[in-house]
């Protein structure tokens, strides 16, 4: 897979905020640690409990094979005698007898445990013994175990007997059979169990994983979440703060107290606010002194202008001055129409619209609403009006009618404005946002537009967290997309 796909795969499968990707890490790391802790505890205590079996193992087979030796080592007469003696031995307790035949074992699953037992068995009885090849060793449980012969099952002996052999209910310990050719026709059993039966236990290599552990871990792993949560919660409301001030461009202070890397931000965040509203304030005052500049050399050269003889020459010059004044008012007109201060609060843009249109159509313009929802928002009553009564008046004014569709779509509200016009030229969609821009047809049903309400009412609709798209519906006239978020305002103003 290459660097990209998993680059890829990672962005879309991980959190994306910054809380969830530290839980994920850490997760990660404690389940990873947990793994290779696990895998080497089990390791060790594998080899701990083998080597435990071992010695066990070791220690009773060398016990079997002194018995053995010594059993073969009496006369045959004397050998039934003394099989009692050796059922109780060295606190070991043994079931010992002298049969005609070999018996079968019933099939036992056996475990690595179980195996070591049996391999030290067979090796250690092997070097000591001289029966090589001819020593039968395996468990067997004690319910399916037959004793003296073939047909004899242990469970069926009196109880005296079935507790000389260790029937230890209700545990159903597996048994250890050893049967060893002593003489022609002859075979010695022993049956015992293992001293120690806990190192046959599965259940102590689970020990790190049990329920006990894992709640712990869990209980440790909720409350570090709770300190990733708040550790970065200074970092959300950095976010948030930039949000709002991006919307409106009023400065919403920040703590500066965290940790390094956030004191560093919130203080750099903090001073780019103060000079970006030193700029906004820079620039009112210079269109301010702009205006009342231009206001007296204007004047001056109107009556200038009404002191010349020739006619075609002061309507010449009238023309431009009344140009010149109009670009100065427009250009103070959209400062003054993007810098709307009004504290936010709940619109219902369905109302709205409506309102809009039944103005429209009281002084004779083709304006209607449909709508499927009432799509209330929270945001500037003032600047949305604003926006909406430009951009429905550019779909009278130069496409004749206004056709306005609201809706809502997947959390954003969708707001299409058609008209009949003629729509633009190929590859104009951005052309005509910039300022004073303005086509044929526009200059044409409107000589006295300026080319700078699009621009104001994509400001309009950008503070309050949308966008506005312009576009040549297929089946004629241009369409105006306005996308907005529900409530933009709600958690941020």
């Amino acid at each position: 897979m290459k660097l990209g796909s998993i680059s890829r795969f990672l962005h879309r499968f991980t959190p994306r905020s910054l809380p969830g990707r530290f839980f994920l890490v850490m997760v990660a790391l404690v389940l990873a640690t947990q793994v290779i802790v696990n895998n080497l505890w089990e390791t060790q205590s594998r080899n701990d409990q083998d080597q435990a079996l071992r010695d066990v193992a070791m220690n009773m087979a060398l016990r079997v094979s002194a018995t053995v030796e010594y059993f073969s080592s009496l006369p045959t007469r004397y050998r039934h005698i003394i099989l009692n003696q050796l059922r109780d031995m060295g606190g070991t307790r043994y079931f010992v007898t002298l049969n005609r035949e070999f018996i079968k074992i019933e099939p036992f699953q056996n475990t690595s445990s179980h195996q070591v037992v049996l391999d030290v068995f067979r090796q250690t009885l092997e070097e000591s013994l001289d029966t090589k090849g001819n020593i039968q060793i395996a468990f067997s449980s004690p319910e399916t175990l037959k004793v003296f012969n073939n047909d004899t099952f242990l469970k069926d002996l009196p109880d005296s007997w079935g507790q000389e052999s260790l029937m230890v209910k209700p545990l159903a310990l597996p048994v250890l059979v050893i049967q060893i050719p002593v003489g022609e026709g002859e075979w010695l059993y022993l049956a015992t169990l293992m001293p120690d039966s806990s190192l046959m236990s599965k259940e102590q290599l689970s020990e790190p994983l049990k329920v006990s552990y894992m709640a712990w871990m869990l209980i440790l792993m909720f409350i570090a979440s709770l300190l990733i949560q708040k550790m970065t919660r200074p970092f959300e409301k950095l976010s948030i703060a930039a949000q709002t001030f991006g919307r409106n461009l009023e400065p919403v202070p920040v703590s500066e107290v965290g940790c390094r890397e956030y004191e560093t931000t919130a203080q750099a965040f903090n001073h780019m606010q103060k000079n970006i509203q030193h700029y906004m304030n820079d620039r009112k005052q210079l269109f301010s002194g702009i205006s009342h500049d231009l206001k007296t050399p204007i004047t001056r050269l109107r009556l200038r202008t009404e002191l010349l003889d020739n006619d075609e020459e002061r309507e010449a010059f009238s023309q431009d001055l009344d140009h010149l004044e109009m670009m100065v008012k427009s250009a103070l007109q959209i400062l003054s129409d993007t810098d709307i201060h009004e504290n936010p609060e709940r619109i219902s843009l369905k109302n709205l619209l409506e309102d809009i249109a039944q103005s429209a159509c009281s002084v004779g313009q083709n304006v209607h609403v449909y709508a499927d929802s009432e799509a209330a928002i929270n945001g500037k009553p003032l600047a949305m009006r604003r926006c909406l009564e430009n951009l429905i008046g550019n779909a009278v004014l130069y496409g004749e009618q206004a056709n306005v569709y609201l809706t809502t779509i997947k959390g954003y509200i969708d707001i299409r404005i058609r008209d009949q016009g003629p729509g633009l030229p190929e590859g104009m969609e951005e052309e005509v946002f910039k300022p004073y821009r303005r086509l044929d047809h526009g200059k044409a049903c409107n000589p006295d537009g300026n080319g700078l309400g699009l621009i104001t009412a994509r400001h309009l609709v950008n503070i309050h967290g949308g966008r506005l798209k312009l576009r040549n519906y297929p089946e004629g006239g241009l369409e105006v997309t306005m996308e907005l978020p529900a409530d933009p305002l709600s958690k941020h103003t």
